[in-house]
């Protein structure tokens, strides 16, 4: 080990004097001043926080601003001021509030990558009878088998499936898919009904969708055209942005309608809640009224459908029986709107529509 010499002991001490002789006496101080403008509400002082009580500004009364000492912010209470003005403080030698970590959120899942990682699986799901991938589905699957003693065998099935995912990174997938061997119609008694026999899928991306199978175009928006249909088909609709005050939606579909549509006028028998047979477009009686397709007019209001409601309807024999919240008498006025199927032929419907809304306040629509 080499020993320091006098003359290498009083050098080291003279630099050493020297180097701190010429640092800037204010680095090492708390105390702050400064010119700051006035037109900057709230105007930001120090990167620190601000000693309370030690804040002074050169002709500015202290009731035309405060500070924020934790923020070291000042914030102006009139507008009746010089353009700049002089202040003084002092400081903390940080900032109170700060935020202390040593990685954020970003850093960790950006900049750092495990190898291999690891993965939990579970054994749970393994035997899938159908393998959809990252898709969620629920549901169920079943056959059966019917044996009498008058009768052969017979073999049920029933399907009942959701789905509900993304196909890709950016594709939504929303399905429904409920299949029966025997169709039924749902009673008529509930203000909600599901449908037994009912395919509907939609994919959707931001700005757009496309709906394929059972579908219902509604038009209730606009004054004129108004109606509801329950068709099987397909829909496109879209969303566009034109500029900042004016917006486009677009709506396309083709299907085919699933029955006929039908407006009837009921005579009331006084005193009889019903039941009341609809009749078809040809005065036929014996036909199935599409589920959820219909609207029942009493007096000019239309009424809610259930037990507990207005009115309940067996849409396989199409019979309407009111509740007792409205008592029927000979001078009601009752009309019926509903759709019923029609084995006879299909009817085809192609739809279109194109609205531009102008800020909110002109809407032409085609």
């Amino acid at each position: 080990m080499k020993s320091v010499t006098p003359l290498s002991f009083f050098l080291l001490l003279f630099i050493s004097i020297n180097g701190f002789s010429q640092q800037n006496p204010s680095s090492l101080s708390n105390f702050r001043s400064k010119k700051i403008p006035t037109k900057i509400n709230p105007f930001l002082l120090d990167s620190n926080s601000v000693i309370p009580n030690t804040v002074s500004i050169i002709g500015i009364p202290e009731n035309d601003y405060t500070i924020d000492y934790i923020n070291a912010s000042v914030f102006w209470k009139t507008t009746n001021l010089p353009d700049s003005v002089f202040i003084s403080y002092r400081v903390f030698p940080y900032k109170l509030n700060a935020i202390t970590r040593r990685f954020n959120y970003d850093s960790i899942r950006f900049n750092f990558a495990m190898e291999k990682p690891y993965v939990l699986k579970s054994n749970q799901f393994e035997n899938k009878i159908i393998d959809f991938g990252n898709i969620d589905y629920n549901g169920s699957f079943g056959r059966g088998i019917t044996i009498g003693n008058n009768q052969d065998a017979v073999v049920s099935s029933s399907l009942n499936l959701q789905l509900n995912g993304f196909i890709g990174d950016s594709l939504e997938l929303t399905a429904a898919i409920s299949d029966n061997n025997i169709p039924i119609q749902p009673q008529g008694n509930t203000q909600n009904i599901r449908d037994f026999d009912r395919i509907f899928m939609q994919i959707k991306k931001y700005g757009w969708q496309a709906s394929f199978g059972d579908i219902d175009i509604r038009q209730s928006q606009n004054y004129f055209l108004n109606f509801s249909k329950r068709l099987q088909g397909a829909s496109f609709s879209t969303d566009n942005v034109i500029s900042k005050n004016v917006t486009n939606s677009f709506v396309a579909s083709g299907a085919i309608a699933k029955g006929n549509y039908m407006r009837d006028n009921i005579t009331p028998i006084e005193g009889d809640q019903g039941p009341y047979k609809l009749y078809g477009a040809n005065n036929e009686l014996y036909f199935a009224v599409l589920a959820g397709t219909e609207k029942v007019f009493l007096n000019g209001q239309l009424l809610t459908r259930g037990e507990d409601r207005d009115y309940v309807i067996d849409y396989n024999t199409a019979e309407l029986t009111f509740t007792v919240k409205h008592l029927i008498t000979k001078d009601s006025r009752i009309q019926v709107e509903f759709e019923y199927s029609n084995q006879n032929y299909l009817n085809s419907m192609i739809y279109g529509n194109d609205e531009i809304n102008i800020n909110n306040k002109l809407k032409v629509s085609i």
